[in-house]
């Protein structure tokens, strides 16, 4: 027994081994250890390659919707596509990730994308944990912004006359502005259909002649007669010309459609050859309407700023031809301009029978400001350039614009071509860039 006992307190007394043993135990660990950490770092990767792919594809897809490349009902398909050529060659597959959700709201203007894949375990599969679910979302926001602008551009007799210290007509220098700001507008980088723009030339009157079949006019009664002596007789005839003055009574303001209650005024002033131009992305139209342009007449400038507001509204809808229709002044996404130029003082009013007066000035400024009051007051931002127009004009032209920024410039009061065109080229570039982050 006491050999037994003995042999017991030997082997007790006995380390021989222990190393052996500890380092099992810990080896042990120590592997787990490491091959979890290899599913860690895989982890890791998975997750950059899901993230990098769906925040690729909700980029492109933003940009596309911005530059019009890609309709929004067909954002959900090029989130797909781009997705699936994001996971190409990152050992991830459109076969192992799943899309949980494409959210494209129109009113926030925003695309996210929901998605995951499970990743396969290695040592933690031994224990039951066979996949990981790795999740990625993306979010971004897009302008899906469209911009309709109408400008009013002076085409009366003072712009025949040429620039102070040149042989360039006033009329030369707008027509080169007025193209720029057409090209610069409408320049071939994807954004066809989203970017329009209409013209509104103007002296004495407007030639609505694109419309006036399909609006309600006022005509002029006049006395006309044939013949001679005993045989000569006589009437009253009233005719609707395509040219037209402004609009009298309460409506006057205001956007509301030329119907049997707010007609237009019929026009028996000096008419401008060069007809209204509705909203178009056609620049070669455009170019050629305002190459077309000849000069004549005194300046009634507060018609031209109603049919630039007119031109605007989605109240006139029914006149313009497709194509030129129009959003709701409120409509998600749609921007308004107006860009109002002259050469000197507003000083006609047909319907009080005053040309070239002070009285017409007054009424006429009067007038103006009204409808770039109510234009503004609907969301429509409005520039103004004066060329060469003396204090009176250049007064007026700063009433009715927007009030500057310190980002953006509303009113230019220019002096020579050299002025007019970086006036015309950085309303354009103004108009254009704010397109891109609305």
């Amino acid at each position: 027994m006491r050999t037994v006992i003995n042999r017991i307190k030997e082997f007790s007394r006995d380390t021989r081994g222990n190393f052996a043993l500890m380092f099992a135990i810990v080896g042990t660990v120590l592997l787990m250890s490491a091959a979890v950490s290899i599913d860690v770092a895989r982890m890791f990767l998975y997750q950059n390659k899901l993230n990098f792919a769906v925040d690729a594809a909700a980029l492109a897809t933003t940009q596309g919707l911005t530059l019009g490349d890609i309709a929004l009902e067909d954002a959900e398909d090029a989130v797909r596509k781009y997705l699936d050529a994001n996971l190409d060659g990152r050992n991830l597959t459109d076969t192992n990730v799943k899309i949980d959700g494409i959210y494209v709201d129109p009113i926030a203007r925003t695309v996210q994308i929901d998605a995951h894949t499970d990743m396969p375990m290695s040592m933690a599969g031994v224990v039951g944990y066979e996949n990981h679910r790795v999740e990625a979302t993306s979010k971004a926001k897009f302008s899906n912004t469209e911009i309709e602008v109408a400008m009013a551009l002076d085409v009366t007799g003072s712009m025949d006359s040429r620039i102070s210290g040149t042989y360039t007509k006033r009329i030369t220098a707008l027509k080169s502005a007025a193209t720029l700001a057409v090209n610069t507008l409408l320049a071939d980088d994807g954004t066809d259909n989203v970017i329009r723009v209409g013209l509104v030339p103007y002296s004495e009157a407007v030639n609505a002649a694109p419309v006036i079949d399909d609006i309600e006019t006022t005509g002029l009664t006049k006395r006309k007669c044939s013949g001679y002596g005993y045989s000569r007789t006589c009437w009253w005839e009233t005719t609707y010309p395509d040219c037209v003055a402004e609009r009298t009574g309460p409506e006057k303001h205001t956007d509301k459609f030329a119907d049997a209650t707010a007609k237009i005024t019929s026009s028996d002033y000096n008419c401008p050859s060069a007809q209204i131009m509705p909203l178009t992305d056609n620049d070669t139209a455009l170019n050629n309407r305002i190459d077309s342009f000849s000069t004549g007449g005194w300046t009634a400038g507060h018609i031209a700023i109603a049919w630039t507001y007119y031109m605007l509204s989605s109240k006139w809808n029914a006149a313009w031809p497709d194509g030129s229709d129009v959003q709701d002044f409120d409509f998600p996404g749609v921007s308004k301009y107006a860009i109002i130029m002259t050469d000197g003082e507003f000083n006609t009013v047909e319907t009080e029978g005053e040309k070239g007066t002070s009285d017409g000035a007054t009424s006429s400024r009067n007038y103006a400001l009204g409808l770039c009051t109510a234009m503004k007051n609907n969301g429509i931002k409005v520039y103004s350039i004066a060329f060469g127009a003396g204090t009176s004009a250049a007064n007026l032209m700063k009433s009715c614009a927007n009030t500057d920024t310190a980002r953006t410039t509303y009113f230019y009061n220019t002096s020579n071509q050299a002025e007019l065109e970086a006036a015309f080229k950085q309303i354009a570039d103004d108009i254009k860039g704010l397109r891109l982050i609305n």
